[in-house]
């Protein structure tokens, strides 16, 4: 019963203690903490530190992950960067307007070349539309319809998106994300080789104890007159 509730206290985050930056799910880090806790069943305060590790080090590089597919979102959307996906900022541009018509063109239209921008200015001066809600759907359509599309028929071949990839991904950056990746495997190693450690002492003593616990030398009071108590095992001999 004292491990089950001691479990339920571990699902629920009472040892949960990892720095969670905004932006990241809690919740998402205890689903991790917990499976872990179901893979190793960690018995103990020395056990449960390691399965913590263990759970750190999995979230960081999960983290490394995201950090680094916020990178390649924000290269697709500058478009003074090499990686910049014209179709992706149209199409997300369009959203924008649609949902917020009310929102300044200039205010949402920072991740358009200054090309296009131009394009949908002259094209679409508000003046010319009764409502801001029928400008903006006039816009989303010119979007959709007519200039995503002349995007994606030319759409350059597989080799120069990477080429524009390895514009973000460099090798300074590469190299830097395989150092810490490979700091982050050797903690989680560790931390797996001291849980196993931790078990397998457990077991060892266990095997010590007829009654499945390690038994302490007894103290027995020497029969000599004004004689010190000795220390003797019984499985000795």
């Amino acid at each position: 019963m004292r491990n089950r509730k001691h479990l339920n206290a571990l699902k629920h985050g009472a040892f949960a203690d990892a720095a969670i930056l905004p932006g990241e799910d809690p919740q998402e880090f205890e689903e991790l903490h917990s499976a872990l806790i179901e893979e190793w069943m960690p018995i103990g305060p020395t056990e449960e530190d390691a399965v913590l590790s263990i759970a750190k080090g999995v979230w960081r590089k999960r983290r490394m992950q995201k950090f680094l597919e916020v990178k390649l979102l924000k290269a697709a959307f500058d478009p003074k960067h090499p990686a910049y996906d014209e179709a992706a900022a149209l199409r997300n541009f369009g959203t924008i307007i649609e949902a917020a018509p009310v929102i300044a063109f200039e205010e949402c239209a920072g991740n358009l070349s200054d090309r296009k921008v131009e394009y949908l200015q002259q094209k679409f001066p508000r003046w010319k539309f009764e409502s801001t809600s029928e400008w903006a759907r006039a816009i989303k359509n010119e979007i959709t319809s007519v200039l995503v599309p002349a995007i994606e028929r030319g759409e350059p071949p597989d080799e120069m998106l990477l080429c524009q990839s390895s514009a973000v991904l460099t090798e300074d950056v590469f190299k830097h994300e395989l150092a810490v990746e490979e700091r982050i495997d050797a903690m989680i190693d560790r931390a797996i080789k001291r849980l196993i450690q931790s078990k397998a002492m457990k077991q060892m003593l266990d095997r010590t104890s007829p009654n499945g616990g390690y038994e302490q030398p007894k103290k027995i009071q020497s029969s000599k007159p004004n004689g010190s108590a000795k220390v003797v095992d019984h499985k000795a001999g």
